[in-house]
């Protein structure tokens, strides 16, 4: 097998193994080929929800490239509801709260109606860990108000054909790759749904090459590639802390030596948010059965006692403020 440059970590080491061959076959998936599409003539308005942090490194980026964005603040949109449907959605932390949102306080709206007639988006960034039925209330709502919005949704955690289906996109849904630090990762998997059309798919690639993201079709599975891959790595590495195989520092020294990774597995996981991996490892035991998804009981007595990484300045290792 020819060499594949690395996606997101930038290794050597994966240009070999699984990741590399996944994306090599990227491109001889059947109807994979991207149509061609004329230049955008409009300027693209994102709404974005979903994960505090999520949402706060992509405001941050999408600012940096000079976008025009809304950030709508899911929890506070619940309060304000009287929908039965809206107040059966799971809550999230309230976006004004998170300090990372500072810098966007004043693009946050607490309902899409806020949003002005010249100024309502045409693309929605959904960037929920949330399961497909716990994020479909929310979604169905922003849909209606902007039927012709293309809707990209982060699909760590379910499939964009379900997500589709329940939300009644109808062709305008695409599953992308949106986990923590999903910015900065130059080049991620775009997952059509079964029911997205080809000018969809077309219009994702375009407005994230726009953004300066490349993108690879891969099929529409639970987790995608990045994070199905690297979720089941960490799990392995919790095992190992958890069985006193070695320290958490010895294994992710081990892992850096030995195989070249630019981080330690554990110190990748307070990274992302152990929620994060807990979730989607969560996601594909319950997609496909298999053991090698069980969930390390480690990742969720950290997470029982706030223990989430980076974010709470506990996780694996300990950080100061200043390296959140």
């Amino acid at each position: 097998m020819g060499v594949v440059r690395c996606l997101g970590c930038r290794c050597s080491f994966c240009c070999y193994t699984e990741l590399g061959t996944i994306f090599a076959r990227a491109h001889s998936y059947a109807g994979n080929a991207l149509p061609k599409m004329a230049q955008p003539t409009t300027i693209e308005r994102f709404l974005i929800l979903g994960v505090p942090h999520i949402v706060a490194e992509t405001a941050d980026f999408l600012a940096r490239n000079h976008a025009e964005f809304r950030i709508l603040d899911w929890d506070a949109m619940l309060d304000g509801s009287s929908s039965p449907l809206l107040r059966s959605a799971p809550a999230q932390p309230l976006l004004r709260n998170n300090r990372l949102l500072h810098p966007h306080l004043h693009r946050i709206v607490t309902s899409p109606g806020e949003i002005e007639d010249g100024e309502q988006p045409t693309v929605i960034l959904d960037l929920s860990l949330l399961r497909a039925q716990h994020r479909t209330p929310v979604l169905q709502v922003v849909h209606e108000l902007f039927p012709n919005a293309l809707i990209l949704s982060s699909t760590l955690t379910c499939t964009a054909t379900e997500l589709a289906a329940l939300v009644g996109t109808g062709s305008s849904l695409v599953g992308f790759n949106g986990m923590p630090g999903w910015t900065s990762l130059g080049r991620i998997e775009l997952a059509p749904a079964l029911q997205t059309s080809q000018d969809a798919t077309a219009r994702a690639h375009s407005i994230l090459a726009q953004l300066g993201i490349e993108t690879e079709l891969v099929e529409d599975r639970v987790g995608l590639v990045i994070p199905r891959i690297l979720a089941t790595l960490i799990n392995e590495a919790a095992f190992a802390a958890m069985e006193q195989i070695a320290t958490p520092e010895d294994i992710d020294r081990a892992v850096k030596l030995g195989v070249n990774y630019p981080h330690g597995l554990l110190e990748w996981a307070d990274m992302l948010g152990l929620d994060c991996t807990l979730r989607i490892l969560d996601a594909l035991f319950e997609e496909y059965q298999e053991p090698r998804y069980r969930a390390c009981p480690l990742l969720r007595q950290y997470i029982r006692a706030g223990w989430n990484g980076k974010q709470s300045g506990k996780g694996f290792f300990e950080y100061s403020e200043g390296t959140h």
